[in-house]
């Protein structure tokens, strides 16, 4: 009939179970209702989870709390970093300079981490800002086999050429310069719409960018956070990434998203218990707080354990 639908609230069952809307809708945001491909053309369409997939609403606040208070001790390198990647951001805010280009600069390097390891997207974005100080020449069609030189140590560099120079040329015929400044003052969906009309801007290349270049809430979610937010039965194991991100993006506080988010990363990398095939950095006997809560362990106990060690 020609009424509005009625939105679907979440129901709680007796167990304490709420059930969830689907956290990805039909008429959600772009990030979820447009195709994607990845660097090698492989499509992929984000699917919403069956409508009834119950989920208890975690991690509560008080999970997030305790996970980036434990793993902070034991990943202090990554507090630093994210203290001094706030204090960064404010000094640029209050000096905004027309010749630097941080949005462009996260969104071009956030695209060159794409299928390649940390070490080979650190040499390719160094390589590029080597070869060319200005985004404006990078966006030149003539430049496109030099363009092609200065990132092939990351691979599939003909592929990235090209999506790079369309993007730059895009935004320049749109908004007469070839860089991405302009997103500073838009809102998350408006730049979420932005990028995403752009080949090779997925929905984690772009979380990415919210979260790094502009400090958004926002809560990417990449292998090592899925396979730890499954481990603790956060988000089923049928979710892929994209309903992951839906659904933990709407759950975890947004105090705690950039440090929650950079301190699983970190710690699915070194700890044997959370890390990929059990290949880790950590000794076997070393105590893992997040492998503590999936034992069982009540949240009370390890709040006043953490308590006593403050």
């Amino acid at each position: 009939m020609g009424g509005s639908k009625r939105r679907r609230q979440p129901t709680t069952h007796r167990s304490g179970v709420v059930a969830l809307p689907s956290p990805v809708s039909s008429s959600a945001s772009p990030v979820h209702s447009c195709q994607q491909e990845d660097l090698r053309g492989k499509k992929f369409r984000a699917t919403a989870p069956p409508e009834s997939t119950a989920l208890a609403a975690r991690p509560t606040p008080d999970e997030c709390r305790l996970a980036v208070q434990g793993l902070g001790r034991i990943h202090p390198e990554v507090v630093q970093e994210n203290l001094e990647r706030r204090l960064a951001f404010a000094a640029r805010n209050r000096n905004v300079d027309d010749k630097s280009t941080p949005i462009t600069d996260s969104i071009i390097n956030t695209m060159l981490s794409q299928n390649t390891t940390a070490a080979n997207q650190q040499r390719a974005y160094a390589n590029l800002k080597r070869e060319f100080p200005d985004w404006e020449q990078v966006a030149e069609s003539s430049n496109a086999s030099r363009v092609a030189a200065a990132i092939r140590c990351a691979g599939l560099s003909k592929t990235r050429t090209e999506r790079m120079q369309l993007m730059l040329q895009k935004v320049k015929e749109e908004r007469g310069k070839a860089n991405f400044e302009f997103l500073r003052d838009c809102s998350s969906d408006e730049i979420k719409k932005q990028l995403l009309q752009h080949k090779g801007m997925g929905p984690k290349t772009v979380s990415c960018v919210l979260l790094f270049a502009l400090l958004k809430p926002e809560f990417p979610v990449d292998t090592h956070v899925l396979r730890i937010s499954k481990q603790n039965r956060w988000v089923p194991a049928s979710f892929s990434r994209e309903s992951a991100y839906s659904y933990l993006n709407g759950v975890i506080p947004d105090e705690f998203k950039l440090d929650l988010h950079c301190l699983l990363v970190a710690h699915g990398k070194h700890c044997n218990q959370c890390a990929a095939r059990g290949k880790a950095q950590f000794p076997r006997d070393f105590d893992c707080p997040l492998a503590a809560m999936r034992r069982g362990c009540k949240l009370e106990c390890i709040k006043q354990e953490q308590e006593g060690q403050e």
